[in-house]
């Protein structure tokens, strides 16, 4: 990682983890295909059951920005969107201290 990357953190709610599971399979393997895509860690939470995080690393603001466009119209993002009741936190951070 970078200094200069972005990470873009999402943190949502999903009323069945397993097929939203599935679902972000096939949306992660999209979007590792976009402009300025480094890398996406998917991770579930251990005290809330349907809380997942995704935290995705962009070379630019404007790459992740573009992305977020981008899969408002992916079909292979729609079955991951669907399976989303509620997105909890969506930011884009600069990475200021790094050990």
């Amino acid at each position: 990682m970078t200094t200069r990357s972005i990470l873009e953190l999402a943190v949502c709610i999903v009323a069945d983890r397993p097929a939203a599971a599935a679902a972000r399979h096939r949306a992660m393997q999209a979007v590792s295909n976009y402009p300025g895509f480094i890398s996406w860690r998917a991770v579930g939470s251990c005290e809330t059951p349907g809380m997942l995080a995704d935290l995705v690393e962009w070379e630019t603001l404007d790459a992740a920005k573009s992305a977020g466009e981008r899969v408002r119209r992916d079909p292979d993002f729609a079955p991951y969107m669907a399976a989303i009741s509620a997105v909890m936190l969506m930011q884009h951070f600069a990475v200021e201290q790094q050990i």
